[in-house]
Order: C-alpha cells, then structure tokens, then sequence
C-alpha cells in the first residue's frame, strides 16, 4: 500500500531544518584549520565599533561578529585576549546574510563570551576555514548592564604629529598630537568608564586639501603653502590614522567612535589643485582604517546611535534605526553621539546631522567649546576639544524604577565640575594618578590613587598581577576576577576601587592565604 505523500512544503522545510542542524554541528565540531590572517574580515567589532556584552545572563554576554567571506565559509571559532590570558568563546550560529548595515554580503556570527571571563577590555579573534581576522579593543565585557554608569565625552583629538609645541599638548596650538593622548591613558583607565564617547576629528589630515596643512612631518612649517598631490594627501590620512590607534594601545576601555570633518570630508569637497572628490576617498580609508561610520549598539534597554553627517543616505539609515528604537518598549533610553553644528545643517558643502524630535541626550563635536547648545526638547551639549589638556566631559547614568536618569540632564550641567583636563600644562600632572606606571600590571601588593577632580569615580579599575594563588580580598577595593597567567605562573587580580572626588585611596591586596588554588584560565 503506497504512503501517503508528504507536501512538498513540509520537505522543504524538513530539509532547511536538517541543513541548520549540520551546520551547527559543524560549527562545534572542532579543531579546524583555520584560513590566513585577514584583519579587515573583520568588519565589526572593532576599536572604534566594540561590542559591550555583560555577564549577568547568557544572552547578554551574546554578540555578532560580521565577517567579510565567501558564502562556503565554514569551521567557525573566536577567542577573546587581554594582554595576560585568552578565553575560547561558543559560537551559537553562523549566518550568512548582509553586513554593513544590510549593504553587502557577508557572515553575521554569533558568539557568546564564556561566564568566566573577568569584565575587561578584550582582542577579538574570529577564524573559519577562508580566514583568521583580528581585532583588538573589540569586545568589553562588564558585569551587568543595569547597575549605574558614567561616560566620557571626548571630541575633537585632531592628532596630527607625535610630540607638542604648546604646553596645552597641542602642536602649534592647532591640533592634537599623539603624546597628549598617551597623558590621557592613565587617567582614563583609573576612572574607568563604561565607554568613552567620541564624537568626530580624531585626526587632522584633510588641511592637506587646502595646501595649508603643511605640518613638519612633511618638511613644512605650519601655515605653508604647498599643493598635494592626491597620494601624499591619502598617505597622510593613512600615516594619521596609524598614529592614532597606535597612541591608544594602551587604553583598556572601550572607544566608541563616529568621524568629523577632519577624518571623512563633506561631498563636494575637492583636493586643491585639482578635481577630485576627496568625500568617496576619505570615507573609503576611514572604513578600512576605523570600520563603520554611522551604527548604533545596545546595553540592555540603554540604546546609543553614532552618525557620521557627511553623508545622506547614513542619516536616512539613522532615522530609521533611531526610528525602530522607538517603537522597540523595552529601549528605556536614547544617547545620540555625532559631530554636528546647527549653522552646517544642510550646508551646500553637505552636512547631514541626525536631530530627530525626541531624544534623552545628544553629544556633539565640531565646535571646540565647551556649551550647552539647548536644553529643550532635549539636552544636546558640546565639549572643549580634547587637545586643549586632554579635556573630557563625564556624564553620570542612574539606574531607576523607569529606566535611566542623567545626572548631567536632571539639572543643568554644572561645567566647572563635570568638564576637565586629564593633565596639566606639558603633561607635567595627570589629574588622575596612581603611583604606579601601569595601574593594569601592578606587580607589589599596594596601589596609590590621587584624584585632582571634582568627581567621585565610583567604578575605578586596577589589575595586579601577583604570584600564583587565591586572594581573599582587596582592602579598599572589591576583587571582581582573578585567573592565572604567565604561563600558570602567576595570578591576576581585577580590582573595583572607588576613588574619592578631590583625595587618594590606597588598595592593597594581602598575601595569599591558600597558594597555588587560583583557577587557571
């Protein structure tokens, strides 16, 4: 007797299910080959696009990685480093699909961060039988994504040569260099935000397209007059840029990045001497260099948008992200981060800033003051640029029945508490400070913080790095991980300190109790 025939419909579907389900035991079948190293396959995360995942539940320790390979690419793996360990993550599926906003083809990967790994700033190591792909300052992980946090807003770095000319750590008080951001990196990780806000200008290249910009890196005086030819104009952007990521190696939060004037030119604007375009060629290199120019991530229900207003089809992408936002009722709050002034809206050399009717805070770049630009229907302020000593503005987020409240929004922003350099005139003083030269490898039992600031960093960070063993406790201090390394031959201990407004604190770690009990990671 013939069976009944079953609907082609369901076959198909029996088939798609049975093909998911290889593929998954693909991915967690293992070890594979892994392809050849390829960095840019890499597309997102980054050091400019990281992801913040938590370890308060397996779904908020999840990410997506998107991966520029071929639609056979198989045998997927990640890993995530610090400068001491490595932790293997899980990749929970592999899809290939669209990246880039939906623009091109490409992997969107799922991983999820192991539970033991300590809530530190990570590499990001993806590989598959195409493609090995490194990113470093990629991933960070925190504890949970509900409890209080503060930000930095930084804007306008403009680095544009290594050393400085001008006590405030400019070089002829014009633009940034890279040894003002090396002042900066001890203070940063000490106070230890969640993430630093950074809202446009990181170099300075494009003066180059007026021939004025004629820097002695290239055997000129500032305020020279030279035509460059489009190579030299391109090698600059990409020198800058090299010189920039490398000044914040150091760094151990996460930078989340949208581009200036100075770093993606406006359409239409042509290389002096010339007529070339320079917006499609800066944008380009501006990609390969930092990644994505417009996107937005989430924390939980806190949702941050960072635009590029150099092009409009990036705004019509921000409208309707910022759009979806809206109308998603588990989003409690919107931050907006760009580099925008009022007057270049719609300006003929094409500006598109993003300044939708309903917002909780927007923070911007461009004008290199410190102003509150308006306070209704929203907050939107401006920073000082950060050549002028390091100049940084924080921003303090409370965790509330409804969602989140600003500190910085509930009332008008108190400018000479809340705005700061991070060091005095030659770098001469950090404003934050331990007495230690890398408050993340403190190799002696004991640590001092000085706070210049007005403001009470109430989630600092330290790391020592002691002899193997399980330490009991941080005097001071709150031990928040610890996991071997050195090849099991030592112990790192992640410490939270609370470091006190206009004070010092000292934390300590006493000797080890049990010896050699540390888990090994």
């Amino acid at each position: 007797m013939n069976q009944p025939r079953t609907p082609a419909g369901f076959r198909l579907w029996r088939w798609f299910l049975s093909v998911f389900l290889i593929g998954l035991l693909v991915l967690e079948i293992g070890p594979h080959p892994a392809g050849p190293r390829n960095d840019a396959a890499l597309w997102r995360p980054r050091f400019a696009t990281p992801a913040i995942v938590a370890l308060d539940s397996p779904a908020d320790r999840e990410f997506t990685a998107e991966i520029k390979a071929s639609p056979s690419a198989r045998h997927w793996s990640a890993v995530i480093a610090n400068d001491l360990a490595s932790w293997p993550c899980r990749v929970i599926s592999a899809v290939f699909s669209t990246i880039d906003n939906a623009s091109e083809p490409g992997w969107r990967v799922r991983v999820r961060v192991p539970a033991g790994a300590p809530p530190e700033l990570f590499t990001l190591t993806v590989a598959c039988n195409e493609c090995t792909a490194v990113q470093p300052h990629a991933v960070s992980v925190i504890t949970d994504f509900e409890t209080n946090f503060y930000i930095l807003h930084i804007t306008d770095e403009q680095i544009v040569n290594q050393y400085h000319t001008d006590p405030s750590g400019q070089y002829y008080k014009m633009v940034g260099t890279w040894e003002e951001m090396m002042w900066m990196q001890q203070p940063i990780n000490l106070i230890h935000p969640r993430f630093v806000l950074i809202t446009g200008d990181q170099i300075d290249f494009n003066g180059a397209l007026d021939g004025w910009n004629n820097w002695a890196n290239w055997g000129f005086r500032p305020k020279g007059k030279k035509i460059f030819s489009a190579g030299e104009t391109s090698n600059l952007e990409l020198r800058l840029s090299a010189m920039y990521k490398d000044c914040h190696k150091g760094y151990c939060v996460p930078y989340v990045e949208t581009p200036g004037n100075h770093d993606v030119t406006p359409p239409g604007k042509l290389l002096t001497g010339s007529k070339i375009d320079w917006h499609p060629i800066s944008a380009n290199i501006y990609e390969q260099q930092f990644g994505q120019r417009t996107w937005s991530f989430r924390m939980g229900d806190f949702y941050v948008l960072m635009h590029d207003w150099s092009d409009a089809a990036l705004r019509d992408w921000a409208a309707k992200d910022y759009d979806a936002s809206l109308n998603d009722p588990t989003i409690k709050y919107r931050l907006i981060g760009q580099h925008y002034h009022a007057k270049w809206d719609g300006a003929p050399t094409g500006n598109y800033p993003f300044t939708p009717a309903n917002c909780d805070l927007m923070l911007i770049g461009h004008g290199h003051r410190t102003l509150t630009v308006r306070t209704s229907p929203y907050d939107i302020y401006m920073d000082r640029a950060a050549f002028f000593w390091g100049t940084a503005g924080y921003f303090n987020f409370r965790r509330t029945n409804d969602g989140w409240a600003c500190d910085q929004t509930i009332a008008p922003r108190d400018e000479k508490k809340d705005v700061w350099g991070l060091f005095t005139d030659n770098g001469v003083t950090k404003k934050v400070r331990a007495d230690q030269p890398d408050t993340m490898n403190i190799t002696n039992d004991s640590v001092t913080i000085t706070n210049d600031l007005p403001e009470e960093f109430y989630d600092g960070r330290v790391r020592f790095v002691l002899p193997k063993g399980k330490y009991q406790q941080a005097i001071n201090g709150d031990i928040l991980a610890q996991y071997n390394c050195f090849n099991d031959s030592k112990t790192a201990v992640l410490v939270k300190v609370d470091i006190p407004a206009n004070g010092s604190i000292t934390v300590t770690i006493p000797p080890d109790q049990a010896p050699g009990t540390a888990s090994a990671q």
